[in-house]
């Protein structure tokens, strides 16, 4: 009884250190397939004026931010969701 016991907590370690050495290779090789360093990305001005998403009221970078001219009036949005919830809004009113 004691022997089993033994074994079934020596398959729990041994399967734990095998999982962990294989999470530790896919690290590895997932790394060797990126093409390069997120570094290597265009870095997004962090300075800047702030606008608010009329649809959703995040404050978003006008340098980030995807923009629609509607009315002469430039709009702010953090995502193309909530520039198309907003289009789709528009069209409905109207």
């Amino acid at each position: 009884m004691v022997r089993a016991v033994l074994y079934l907590l020596l398959a729990v370690l041994l399967i734990t250190f095998l999982r962990s050495i294989i999470g530790i290779l896919g690290k590895w090789i997932a790394g060797l397939l990126v093409p390069g360093p997120a570094s290597t990305r265009p870095p997004v001005s962090p300075g800047g004026e702030l606008k608010r998403d009329p649809v959703c009221g995040v404050y978003v970078s006008t340098a980030a931010s995807l923009k629609l001219t509607e009315g002469g009036e430039v709009l702010h949005f953090c995502s193309a969701a909530c520039r198309d919830k907003y289009r789709q809004s528009r069209r409905e009113r109207a």
